[in-house]
């Protein structure tokens, strides 16, 4: 048996950037815009989705956390996490995905935010992106964002 490569193919790569503004009122008073982790189980979301497997879902929920330890291929979930349902989603080109989401004033208070996360209906986590800096979640900061996932 012959087996040919195809010196063309180009393999498929999953990556994501988080667009996050921390508002105290009207104004905003902090930014994060960073290229963030795509987890293994992320990836094999994907393929299941693909492939129509049942275990395949839907990123559909935001969540932030409180573990400082560097995003890995390997993590599984975001600690002491806090999650809601995503805004609404838009395709802003052809090979990309865009959540958008909102922590309200009212949620999440407490936390010292060092993580954070989009997660599928399963609540399986699929991208990861830390923080030096911890956000103090109180009544008075809104965390407003956009989380763009791109398959090249």
């Amino acid at each position: 048996m012959n087996i040919i490569a195809s010196s063309g193919f180009d393999g498929l790569i999953v990556r994501g950037e988080v667009d996050i503004r921390l508002y105290q009122g009207e104004t905003e008073v902090n930014r994060v815009y960073e290229p963030n982790l795509v987890v293994d189980l992320g990836k094999t979301n994907v393929a299941k989705l693909l492939g129509g497997d049942a275990a395949g879902k839907a990123v559909t929920k935001f969540g932030v956390g409180t573990n400082a330890v560097s995003a890995a291929v390997g993590d599984v979930g975001l600690t002491g996490m806090f999650s809601k349902s995503i805004d609404s989603v838009s395709y802003p080109d052809s090979r990309s995905v865009m959540f958008h989401f909102d922590l309200d004033n009212g949620e999440a208070n407490g936390i010292s935010i060092r993580e954070f996360g989009l997660l599928n209906d399963s609540n399986v986590l699929f991208a990861r992106k830390v923080r030096e800096a911890a956000i103090v979640k109180t009544n008075l900061i809104r965390l407003v964002g956009t989380w763009k996932i791109t398959i090249n």
